[in-house]
């Protein structure tokens, strides 16, 4: 066996147990002395894929499909990394070329479902479940994506029995439990899943901004940093943005600050916050665990549409103002309800009441400097109304 056929088989040895960092620089000292090594090339790219690397791992597989056009496989994995990167026309591009070489592939069936819904094509999207399903009946990733497509059309009831028979199947429990409840069906939990908002923004992170700006009108960023000008903060704060995104308060922020933090569950999210170069510290992490872990305390606390993914929201207030200075300002948005302290509504948000809210503060010792009502962005063309708040610790 040669040197290069022995390092291939070693990494793929390696991949196959998980052990991608370990892979990895064998596939790639294969590539140094084969180039056009098919299997290293799309390999790599996988590995590239599953560690978030979508630009290299595109090329990889672009490299490898120079050299078998037709193999169903990278085409699939080709989709896959164009669906990350938010490219998904391309993406149902590539999966319609694995299709043609081999129909009956139901992965490809339902990630092509997942792209077409991403472009709003719902009646394409739920064939294209449907499909991978009779293929696989018990694939449980179809039936979710059947679900959602079904959402998608208003077809409720239809959408409840296919999320309850994948349920059934026992993956992403968490996940279906919650968009269950946000339909009516069974009782609300006091957060949203960790998986499902994680994986929420790593698949918006491409083209967020964007999203939210021209399509939701979403102006939360520059409404919140106006109203926390209005309570005088200090002159070279020390900031955390809690829930940064892809980084939307950053540039609002920055004038504020001596040292500007960011955290986000989304480590995509955090990648594209770092290209902006407006945060000294960015961290991947829930925010409780963040804010327990700071060494220094902070003047300000931002957290801009964050918590309509928190209903309980003690745990939170708790933490930040223990992170804070005494007399530092937390300034954040929320969707508005009236009446009981949360709920969760069918866009899968939380809501909380000017109540409750009051409630908190008083209990962590905040004060509240102001609370204005706004629009803080649309829904279905229809305007959310939203309270943007600032407090004091005391």
């Amino acid at each position: 066996m040669t040197e290069r056929h022995d390092d291939f088989g070693r990494g793929l040895a390696l991949h196959q147990q998980g052990r991608l960092a370990e892979a990895e620089p064998l596939y790639r000292r294969v590539l140094r002395k084969a180039p056009g090594h098919f299997d290293a090339l799309h390999l790599l790219g996988v590995i590239c894929g599953q560690t978030d690397r979508f630009d290299e791992a595109h090329q990889l597989l672009t490299q490898a499909l120079r050299q078998r056009p037709d193999s169903a496989p990278a085409l699939t994995n080709l989709g896959n990394t164009l669906g990350s990167l938010g490219r998904h026309q391309q993406a149902v591009q590539a999966f319609e070329r694995a299709l043609a070489v081999r129909p009956g592939d139901a992965k490809a069936l339902r990630n092509r479902g997942t792209s077409l819904r991403a472009l709003e094509r719902p009646v394409e999207a739920l064939a294209s479940f449907d499909a991978a399903l009779a293929l696989q009946p018990d694939y449980a990733d179809a039936l979710i994506g059947r679900a959602e497509a079904l959402l998608t059309l208003h077809r409720r009831a239809q959408a409840i029995e296919t999320f309850q028979q994948a349920l059934a199947l026992g993956k992403d429990v968490d996940q279906i439990r919650y968009a269950l409840a946000s339909l009516g069906v069974g009782s609300a939990p006091s957060t949203a899943p960790v998986a499902y908002v994680e994986a929420l923004f790593d698949m918006y992170a491409h083209n967020f901004d964007q999203h939210l700006t021209e399509r939701l009108g979403y102006r939360t960023p520059g409404l919140l940093v106006t109203e926390l000008q209005l309570a005088n903060p200090p002159d070279g704060a020390d900031v955390i943005d809690l829930g940064c995104g892809t980084g939307l308060c950053g540039p609002l922020l920055r004038p504020l600050s001596r040292r500007l933090v960011g955290v986000d569950l989304s480590n995509l999210m955090l990648a594209k916050a770092r290209e902006q170069g407006h945060y000294d510290e960015l961290l991947q992490g829930d925010l409780i665990g963040v804010l327990a872990a700071q060494s220094q305390p902070f003047d300000i606390a931002v957290a801009a549409d964050v918590f309509v993914y928190i209903g309980d929201l003690d745990a939170v207030f708790s933490a930040t103002s223990a992170a804070l200075r005494p007399g530092g300002l937390f300034a954040f948005s929320v969707e508005a309800c009236e009446g009981g302290d949360y709920r969760l509504g069918p866009t899968r948000r939380y809501a909380h009441s000017p109540a409750y809210l009051q409630r908190l503060a008083c209990a962590h010792g905040l004060g509240i400097e102001s609370s204005r009502r706004s629009t803080i962005r649309k829904e279905s063309d229809e305007g959310v109304e939203g309270l943007l708040l600032v407090m004091r610790r005391s």
